[in-house]
């Protein structure tokens, strides 16, 4: 049986208005678990210094008063520190605030007297970055948690994988992890590869890719081809579209084989019209109605983007006769959005997130605590200072050790179990989600543990 996953879920309940204590420091901001002094309380009150024996007395001068021996000070337990290296200045300056907030709220759940997070601003640039760490290393930190964008996780780690202090960086992206560098953030990589296995699971092989023409749709493209490739099999189209509607427009038409179809259906209509039997006659009947005839050579349509991109094509989809009930829409994380379930289209589409339950409960306390709608990624600074608290309880010489933060087991947390790996990719377990008119529905819970691979 497999060992049990160390939990990371809130301990005590954060009350509306309740903040923690806020120091400011030269770097940043450093926050203290619950407001508590880092150093333990005495044991014992210290009993008063004996007089002087009289022999002794009575040898000193009238003028000399004797000198009490003072008790050594009592010993606290050392303080282990971790920085978080968020964006506090910049054009992404909210996601940091976001980011430090829901910090605070781990620290609150997860008190620890011996535990410290120092919190610094990054800027969003690889230099920031690297100045912030370097002072963090000066005070001590053991761990660095953050930060956002894969440039400053590369100015970042140019002082942390010398001075071997591990980084729980909030990217996705993998290019810039291994060797003591992870990368937190929800990966695409995890979510196609999700999303395939459940509709490879449900009867479907033949998948095609949908995919802006940039560095972005290149890189969709590839971990699909990945992802079909581990299975035995290959993607069965790719279609590259450019910026504008004509060009989104011509591209989906492409790929849809419209014209084709079209003139399939133009051939079997002229072909039952010659015809005189009962049976053709039905047949041509039934084809009134058709717009095209023959398959699009795809039963999976991977769609990689969001918001307003997605609800421009779905629609063509449709219009150029690729029935969402013939051809399911797999996409990623940036369809949770309730404003995609008005698209008919796009009812019935599948996509890999982090299980919604437990996010909610988050959101939901962020909002009575701060007043504000959280950003979706405020739960990896969380999460990570819950792991970084949890690892540091007990007298433990290296928290931080990497057999510590490689744990086999992994650990659950708001977004569900994650474990870090050697090679700096950090796995999740994750959910399925279908989109319905109202909001999207779990449709295959996340996996509740590593025992068995969640991507099978």
């Amino acid at each position: 049986m497999p060992r049990p996953v160390a939990l990371l879920r809130p301990q005590a309940r954060l009350f509306a208005g309740a903040r923690l204590r806020v120091l400011c420091v030269a770097a940043g901001l450093m926050l203290t678990a619950c407001a508590q002094t880092n150093v333990a309380a005495p044991t014992a009150e210290p009993q008063d210094t004996p007089p002087p024996p009289a022999a002794a007395a009575s040898a000193l001068p009238q003028n000399v008063v004797p000198v009490p021996v003072t008790p050594e000070p009592p010993t606290g337990p050392e303080i282990t520190r971790a920085a978080l290296i968020v964006p506090l200045s910049g054009p992404a300056a909210a996601i940091g605030r976001d980011l430090a907030d829901a910090a605070q709220m781990a620290l609150f759940d997860f008190a620890l007297p011996a535990f410290e997070l120092r919190i610094y601003d990054s800027g969003g640039f690889a230099q920031t970055a690297r100045t912030a760490t370097i002072r963090a290393q000066a005070e001590g930190a053991r761990l660095v948690l953050g930060p956002l964008f894969s440039d400053a996780v590369a100015g970042t780690s140019s002082v942390s994988r010398p001075a071997g202090i591990p980084v729980f960086a909030f990217s996705n992206d993998r290019l810039v992890a291994g060797d003591g560098v992870y990368a937190a953030g929800f990966s695409p990589e995890a979510q196609i590869d999700r999303v395939v296995a459940f509709s490879a699971r449900r009867g479907l092989s033949q998948f095609a890719a949908l995919v802006p023409d940039d560095a972005f749709g290149g890189r969709m493209s590839a971990i699909l081809s990945d992802a079909m490739a581990r299975r035995g099999t290959g993607v069965a189209a790719t279609a590259f579209y450019p910026g504008g509607v004509e060009a989104l427009t011509q591209t989906v038409r492409t790929l849809a084989r419209y014209d084709e179809r079209v003139e399939a259906l133009e051939a079997e209509r002229e072909l039952l019209a010659e015809r005189d039997d009962a049976f053709s006659k039905r047949a041509l009947e039934r084809l009134s109605t058709r717009d095209t005839l023959g398959e699009v050579g795809f039963e999976a349509l991977m769609l990689p983007v969001g918001g307003e991109e997605v609800l421009q094509i779905a629609p063509l989809l449709a219009f150029f006769d690729v029935d969402p009930l013939e051809v399911k829409l797999l996409g990623t994380w940036e369809w949770d959005d309730p404003a995609l379930g008005k698209e008919p289209a796009m009812l019935g589409a599948w996509f890999a997130a982090p299980p919604p339950a437990a996010r909610a409960r988050f959101v939901e306390r962020f909002r009575e605590v701060f007043g504000r709608t959280p950003d979706r990624l405020a739960t990896l600074a969380y999460d990570g200072v819950a792991l970084a608290a949890v690892l540091a309880r007990g007298e433990v010489p290296d928290p931080y050790a990497r057999a510590r933060m490689e744990n086999p087991d992994g650990f659950a947390g708001v977004d569900g179990n994650f474990r870090l790996t050697e090679t700096g990719a950090v796995e999740r377990g994750l959910a399925v989600l279908e989109i319905r008119r109202d909001a999207p529905r779990e449709i295959d819970p996340a996996p509740t543990s590593f025992a068995l691979p969640v991507t099978n």
